[in-house]
């Protein structure tokens, strides 16, 4: 770490990376913005109870957290908050992400609590890098006169600070505990770097001291950022272990899988539940990087319902773990390739599923809209598009959706179309308010191709009711997606959105997963469940307009255009013809 961490003589404060045990929030407030309700229920106000620094904000997604928002605002300069609250001892938080400099060393700052110096030296960006989100944790603040104050100072350039939350830290807790407090439910993920809260030889085993890859908590586990977002936890070494409370929905048999990296030598690992060995050793090669990921199997395990401890048991060192996840084998025999669990760190309840594994495309759910737009009153589909969308370019084959495009002429009383293609709605067949969407999808390449699943609202008009792009991209930029809304004031090329890119490869060299989370207010986006881009009301509201996604449940669609205005026309380097494969739709309800 290169903050330094300064307990005050004589009060016994103590500041650490990470948040707090469970206890009961007394106070929260969102630094310079709005009231907002984060993803673990914690209710902050809206700026308050400060004084001095000066409001500002960013809208650049936020790595790290499910709670972009909260990181964007911030109030900096030399300032404090002035909190009552009943007297009592207090772990106090302070969240905060690095969202100007790029640096080391462009600000540091100091962080006191009831005038004393509890973290000193603060350089955000040295700790997790610029647009990135920080929580440091001050334990044990005493308070005996009804007033909490938090002072921030600044060393270098402006102090700074996105949100405070003050927990009641009540008494120690006895042995160990769910790390956030509420155990992990299955069937779902669990990320590696969130083990039990108990310490050494109680939620784990680390047989070197310190926190070797300097992030996320203060203990001696090792872990590190992770090039598939959020940690992982490395340096492991034989007979450590680590240890997760897990909450199982109903008795089954349950399929694991861990997610893993070696750079030459593999690795090897068994799993025990409540002391039991249930996997036996499990070996993995060599995957070419600490950050070359790969999903491990490890078998089939029955669970029944209710609590238990998994251990994750390493008996090799050199390799790395990003998170294990339980599916359920049972039920329909269905397997969901690259499910990403419990996404957004909540479990789920599917209300539909379509695995394309009958012999035809079921119809009772998905209707075609053929043509180029004219019998719908939007000639080329109200973007220029060139294509005509036709039946005979979709079909099921081997549990894939197809819909192919082609070169080719196809005439209708309108006009004639160079190419073809498919498209597929659930439009008065099903629609949703609420809940997460996954596509599972290989796509296409080459200029002029445009890809897409997206949302339209069931009433309205567009866009005054609203849109939601879950995926677009545009050909000639093909390790690139697109996660997008559009409404009154912000459609078209003035569109709200984010990006994510490939690291390697190009999104139609294999399948991903495409996936939305929408809930009241906010709506976020995700790669293999990785979270690249969120927005809530209040950015759109921020902006002087109207958020247009609270009003309507939204139905499905699927399609690939040809040409149009963003992506432009095909050239001689497209190739024809290519098939846009969808594996599955899901959609899901908050369990």
């Amino acid at each position: 770490m290169s903050a330094a961490v300064a307990a005050a003589a004589g009060v016994g404060l103590a500041s650490s990376v990470g948040s707090a045990a469970p206890g009961d929030v007394v106070f929260a407030v969102n630094a310079a913005g709005g009231a907002y309700t984060a993803a673990d229920g914690t209710e902050y106000q809206a700026d308050a109870n400060y004084s001095g620094g000066t409001a500002a904000s960013s809208s650049e997604p936020i790595a790290g957290t499910d709670d972009d928002t909260l990181y964007r605002t911030h109030r900096y300069g030399d300032f404090s908050y002035d909190v009552e609250v009943p007297d009592g001892t207090y772990d106090v938080e302070i969240h905060v992400a690095e969202t100007y400099w790029s640096a080391d060393g462009d600000r540091v700052f100091d962080v006191s609590v009831d005038g004393s110096e509890s973290i000193t030296d603060l350089d955000v960006h040295a700790e997790v890098g610029h647009n990135a989100a920080l929580v440091r944790t001050i334990s044990g603040v005493d308070v005996s006169d009804g007033t909490l104050s938090v002072s921030f100072s600044t060393d270098v350039d402006n102090a700074m600070v996105s949100a405070i939350r003050v927990v009641e830290a009540g008494d120690e807790p006895a042995g160990k505990q769910p790390y956030g407090g509420s155990a992990w439910r299955l069937p779902g993920r669990v990320e590696a770097e969130d083990y039990d809260v108990g310490g050494e030889g109680v939620a784990y085993h680390d047989t070197s001291s310190g926190n070797t890859g300097g992030a996320y908590r203060d203990d001696d586990v090792d872990i590190e950022s992770s090039t598939e977002g959020g940690y992982n936890v490395g340096w492991i070494e034989p007979d450590e272990w680590l240890e997760y409370t897990v909450d199982v929905d109903s008795d089954g048999t349950y399929d694991l899988a861990t997610r893993v990296a070696s750079a030459s030598g593999g690795g090897q690992f068994h799993v025990e539940v409540d002391g039991t060995d249930v996997t036996g050793s499990v070996s993995f090669g060599g995957t070419g990087g600490w950050q070359s990921w790969t999903t491990v199997d490890a078998g089939s395990v029955d669970l029944t319902a209710g609590e238990h401890v998994v251990r994750v048991y390493s008996e090799a060192s050199g390799w790395n773990i990003n998170y294990f996840e339980f599916t359920d084998s049972g039920g329909s025999g269905e397997e969901y390739p690259d499910d990403p669990g419990n996404l957004d760190g909540r479990s789920w309840n599917e209300i539909l599923a379509d695995h394309f594994d009958g012999g035809s495309l079921d119809t009772s759910l998905w209707t075609d809209q053929t043509g180029n737009g004219h019998d719908y009153g939007i000639p080329g589909w109200g973007n220029s598009e060139e294509q005509y969308y036709s039946e005979d370019n979709r079909w099921v084959e081997n549990s894939d959706l197809v819909v192919e495009i082609r070169e080719e002429q196809v005439s209708d009383e309108y006009g004639t179309y160079d190419y073809t293609s498919g498209k597929l709605v659930t439009e008065g067949n099903f629609d949703f308010q609420y809940g997460r969407v996954d596509f599972r999808s290989q796509l296409v390449e080459d200029q002029g191709l445009w890809p897409a699943h997206w949302m339209l609202p069931a009433g309205g008009t567009w866009p005054d009711n609203g849109e939601i792009d879950i995926m677009e991209l545009v050909g000639h930029e093909p390790a690139t997606v697109h996660g997008t809304v559009h409404g009154p004031g912000y459609s078209g090329g003035n569109s709200i959105g984010g990006d994510y890119h490939l690291d390697s490869g190009v999104f139609a060299d294999d399948y991903h997963v495409f996936s939305v989370v929408w809930d009241p207010g906010v709506i976020k986006w995700y790669v293999d469940g990785e979270h690249f881009f969120t927005v809530t009301r209040e950015d759109v509201e921020s902006q002087g307009n109207e958020w247009a996604f609270d009003d309507n449940p939204f139905w499905l669609i699927l399609n690939c255009a040809v040409g149009g205005e963003w992506p432009g026309s095909p050239d001689g380097t497209t190739t024809f013809p290519q098939q846009m494969r969808i594996d599955y739709v899901r959609v899901f309800k908050e369990a």
